[in-house]
């Protein structure tokens, strides 16, 4: 049974789907109690997921500040890769960036900022070969391995776990059932299908590089929880000690906030949490065939070849 099939069949074992059942709450409700979050979702936002350091412990704009910025135009978006220009991603003419919020930073608390790397954790980096590494992306050509995974069309980031704004391809479709909830984002199509029934995480000798999920509700909040990790692919740099915890809950009759924790304390001295909104939209999901088409490999290598020459 292909992975289609089994997101068409569970979001069909429950016909009624959109269905709301009135509850003493504004919470759009499913016809068996839990908030409803099916629909398609815009996950993209230019709020960056570290707070700028000249911000200091800022962690809102006020309505003043959001709207100059919003008039000026400025998109906040990992600056950081301006300085790699085979990062195609970056060119202007690919985004879709979404709105701004007043948060500072994805990144919640007083600094805004991913905590330090734990000592093993930098040596990681220092030593790893070719996407974690050290060198500039334009260095990263000796061979295929060497490109990053998004290029290869094995994993990308925006799909998580955890989910991360990328401006382009920047929709998520959600599915639920009584038993099941699957998380279908735009890019790549990498279905995450978690199970609300209680059951226990698969044997911890069984790694995967999307983890194992398991979801159940907190009151009006879902709660999900990955473990298991291969490490391989990681997110940010993570290892298999990644802990990952995500919440969903309805902000407004359009909006979905969308939290989530990391904890790995292999990687980083402490945890730490990032939020951003899931904004409801009227647009359908499409395919996103990565593969077809996709030259940028052998463009990359011929190119450092002829450098080399």
């Amino acid at each position: 049974m292909s992975r289609l099939t089994l997101v068409v069949l569970l979001f069909s074992i429950h016909v009624e789907a959109g269905a709301q059942s009135a509850g003493s709450d504004e919470t759009p409700r499913t016809s068996w109690g839990t908030p409803d979050f099916r629909g398609v979702y815009i996950n993209s936002t230019v709020t960056p997921l570290e707070r700028q350091l000249d911000l200091g412990n800022k962690e809102f704009y006020t309505e003043a500040e959001l709207e100059e910025l919003q008039s000026s135009g400025l998109l906040l978006w990992r600056p950081e890769y301006e300085r790699d220009q085979l990062t195609v991603e970056s060119s202007p003419v690919w985004l879709e960036p979404g709105p701004l919020s007043r948060r500072t930073s994805l990144i919640t608390g007083p600094t805004g900022r991913i905590p330090p790397l734990t000592p093993d954790a930098e040596e990681r980096r220092a030593t790893a070969g070719g996407v974690a590494g050290t060198r500039w992306m334009t260095d990263r050509a000796d061979s295929h391995e060497d490109r990053p995974w998004s290029e290869r069309c094995l994993r990308l980031e925006t799909g998580g776990p955890p989910m991360i704004p990328f401006p382009i391809v920047g929709y998520l479709q959600i599915f639920q059932t009584p038993d099941h909830v699957v998380l279908l984002p735009e890019e790549n199509h990498d279905f995450r299908i978690i199970s609300l029934d209680e059951r226990p995480h698969v044997n911890r000798g069984i790694r995967l590089w999307r983890g194992d999920s398991r979801g159940q509700w907190d009151g009006d909040t879902l709660v999900i929880e990955t473990a298991n990790f291969s490490g391989k692919g990681g997110f940010s740099g993570s290892g298999a000690g990644l802990q990952l915890t995500e919440r969903l809950t309805w902000g407004d009759a359009n909006t979905v906030l969308y939290e989530f924790t990391v904890a790995d304390p292999e990687t980083w001295t402490e945890p730490w949490t990032a939020e951003m909104p899931l904004w409801r939209s009227s647009n359908q999901l499409y395919e996103h065939a990565c593969h077809e088409g996709n030259y940028s490999l052998p463009l990359a290598l011929n190119g450092a070849r002829a450098q080399e020459r």
